[in-house]
C-alpha cells in the first residue's frame, strides 16, 4: 500500500484551495519549510511532480489532484467507517456509490432515471461542463464520465480504463430554405467558404465548429456568435448564414425554414463514456453503455425523456441489476457518501498505513508472526495497537485461543476502505510507471517562489 498520511492530504488540499504553503502554516499543521520538504519527498516517491512553483504561488499538477483525489476519498472512507461502527447494517449489503460526471446537457433527470434503472447503485451525478468533465475524470475526482469526444479534445489519458463509444454523430449544415446549395445532397466543405456563417462559441459544438472553419481557406466571415445551436438555427432561419449543427442537439428537425445536408468531409464526434473498474465492474459498465445508447437514440428522435424502468424487462436474468436493493425488514444500507472528508472535521488517530498493520495481522493470526512481517518487535507492535485503540475508542483486535484476531470494527473497516485503497495504490502505480517528470534534486527543499523564511 501506498504510504500516504493525512498531513499530505491536508498539505495538497491547502494547496489546491489556497495558491500557497502560508494557508498550512497559518492553520498550525506545519511549517512552509516542512511542507515544502513533505512535497518534494512525495514527488521523489512517485517519481512526478505534484505541485508547480511560481512567482504567483503554489498550485497542484494533474497529478497533485489526482493523488488529492484519491487520498480524500480514502481518508473519508476511514472516517466514516469508525464514525459508523455501530451501525447494525452488513458492510457486503451496502450499496456501491458511483461518482458520475456528465455534461449539463445529459444531467438533467439522469438521476431519477438511473436509480429506476440501477436499483442497486447510488450514482452520485457531478454535472458540469463537457470541456471539464474529463479533467474530473482524468484527476481520478469521478468514477465514470459521460461526455463528448471531439476533433480536438480527446476523452482520457489514463491508463486501465474502459473507454465505450455510446454513439457516433455525424455534423450537418444547417442552410436557410431556397439557399442556392440547399439544392445539392451532398455538400463539400470548399464549397462554403465564401457563405456567411453562424457560430456557435463554448461547449462541444464550438470545438467542431472551430476545427471545421480552420480547414477553410480563406477564412469564411462569420455574421453571428451565439451560445447555443437553438439560436444559430433561428439566425439561419432569418438568412444570416449557414451553421454547423448536431443530430442529438436539434430535437425532432431543424424547423421550417431550414435545410440540413451532410458533409462530404466527416466530422464525427463520439458520444463516449469512461469507466474505472475499481470503482464500476465490467458487466455493469456494459449494462450502463447499452442503456446510455438507447436514451441516445429516443432523445435524437425527439420522443423525450425515457420513463424511469423502462427497460427493466429487457435485462438479463443472470446479475439482475433491476431486482430490488431492499425489501421489507430489511436494514436500510449504508452509503459512503454520507461522510465526506474534510481538514477541519478529521480523526487524528488513525491514518492510512495502520490499515496495512491490521491486515497483516489478520493474515498472520498472531502479534509475534506479524511483528516479524512488520519489521517491528513484538512489544512495540502490542504498544502500537494499543495507542491506536485509545485514539479511535475502539477494540481493534482480541486475543484468542489460537492467537490474535481482528475485531468486527476492524473487519468492517477494511472492508469499507478497501476500493478507495485500491485505487489509492493504482494511482501511484500509474504515476509511477508513467512518463518521469523531473523532481527537484536532492538536498535542500526548493521554498516557495515568492515567500519569504518560515
Amino acid at each position: 500500500m501506498f504510504d500516504l498520511r493525512r498531513s499530505d492530504v491536508v498539505l495538497l488540499q491547502a494547496v489546491a484551495d489556497h495558491g500557497s504553503l502560508h494557508a498550512v502554516e497559518r492553520d498550525g499543521w506545519m511549517t512552509q519549510s516542512s511542507a515544502s520538504r513533505r512535497l518534494v519527498k512525495l514527488e521523489r516517491r512517485l517519481r512526478t511532480l505534484l505541485v508547480t512553483r511560481g512567482a504567483t504561488g503554489t498550485e497542484p499538477t494533474e497529478a497533485g489532484h489526482a493523488l488529492l483525489h484519491a487520498g480524500r476519498r480514502l481518508l473519508a472512507a476511514i472516517d466514516f467507517a469508525i464514525a459508523t461502527t455501530h451501525h447494525e447494517a452488513d458492510t457486503a449489503s451496502r450499496l456501491s456509490v458511483v461518482e458520475f460526471a456528465v455534461g449539463t446537457e445529459w444531467a438533467y433527470g439522469l438521476d431519477q432515471q438511473l436509480a429506476g434503472r440501477f436499483p442497486d447503485v447510488v450514482f452520485d451525478i457531478v454535472p458540469d461542463d463537457c470541456h471539464r468533465v474529463w479533467q474530473r475524470f482524468e484527476r481520478y475526482a469521478a468514477d465514470a464520465a459521460l461526455g463528448w469526444e471531439t476533433a480536438r479534445r480527446p476523452v482520457t489519458r489514463r491508463g486501465g480504463v474502459l473507454i465505450r463509444t455510446v454513439a457516433e454523430e455525424p455534423q450537418q449544415i444547417a442552410l436557410p430554405f431556397g439557399h442556392p446549395l440547399a439544392a445539392q445532397e451532398i455538400l463539400d466543405l470548399r464549397d462554403l467558404s465564401g457563405t456567411d456563417w453562424v457560430a456557435v462559441v463554448g461547449g462541444d459544438s464550438g470545438d467542431d465548429q472551430g476545427w471545421a472553419l480552420s480547414r477553410l481557406t480563406p477564412v469564411p466571415p462569420v455574421s453571428c456568435t451565439v451560445r447555443s445551436q437553438g439560436a444559430a438555427l433561428d439566425l439561419v432561419r432569418r438568412g444570416y448564414g449557414i451553421a454547423l449543427v448536431s443530430p442529438s442537439g436539434r430535437g425532432r428537425n431543424a424547423g421550417p425554414g431550414v435545410v440540413l445536408r451532410p458533409l462530404r468531409q466527416k466530422f464525427v464526434r463520439r458520444l463516449r463514456l469512461a469507466v474505472d473498474p475499481l470503482a464500476i465492474p465490467e458487466p455493469l459498465a456494459e449494462d450502463l453503455c447499452a442503456w446510455l445508447r438507447r436514451r441516445y437514440a429516443l432523445r435524437t428522435a425527439g420522443h423525450g425523456t425515457i420513463p424511469v424502468g423502462t427497460y427493466r424487462d429487457q435485462t438479463p436474468s443472470s446479475g439482475d441489476l433491476s431486482a430490488p436493493a431492499t425489501g421489507e425488514g430489511v436494514v436500510p444500507p449504508v452509503l459512503l457518501s454520507e461522510l465526506r472528508w474534510s481538514a477541519t472535521a478529521r480523526c487524528d488517530g488513525f491514518e492510512p498505513e495502520h490499515l496495512h498493520l491490521l491486515r497483516v495481522i489478520g493474515r498472520t493470526g498472531s502479534l509475534n508472526q506479524a511483528a516479524s512481517a512488520l519489521l517491528v518487535t513484538q512489544p512495540a507492535l502490542t504498544r502500537r495497537i494499543h495507542r491506536l485503540e485509545a485514539s479511535c475508542g475502539l477494540p481493534l483486535v482480541h486475543s484468542t485461543a489460537r492467537g490474535t484476531s481482528l475485531s468486527a470494527t476492524a473487519c468492517r473497516l477494511l472492508a469499507c476502505t478497501g476500493p478507495a485503497e485500491h485505487r489509492l495504490d493504482a494511482l501511484a502505480n500509474h504515476l509511477r510507471t508513467g512518463d518521469p517528470t523531473p523532481v527537484p534534486p536532492a538536498g535542500r527543499a526548493p521554498a516557495e517562489a515568492g515567500a519569504g523564511p518560515a
